[in-house]
């Protein structure tokens, strides 16, 4: 990416279940529920429209965080995305 054109979003609290969908893509994960998909999605489309590049932070996380970046109450991880602006 381009730095110039480039943004750094750092977010405490994406879902676990999600974090393998968000990197490789949700048609990668074969086990996850159709709503789950449709969360994904709906957090990419309104965060990252032009694509981004992410990475997590393994160390920084809650065992259980009632407030997610989207879906019920799980584990959170702190996750730092660089998305074109």
């Amino acid at each position: 990416m381009n730095d110039n054109n480039s943004k750094t979003l750092i977010w405490d609290n994406i879902p676990e279940w999600a974090i393998y969908s968000l990197e490789y893509g949700i048609e990668e994960d074969l086990f996850l529920a159709d709503e789950d998909k449709e969360l994904i999605t709906k957090f990419i489309g309104e965060n990252f429209p032009n694509g981004y590049a992410m990475s997590v932070d393994w160390e920084s996380y809650k065992e259980f965080d009632r407030f997610p970046a989207f879906g019920k109450p799980c584990k959170t991880y702190t996750v730092r995305f660089c998305c074109n602006l």
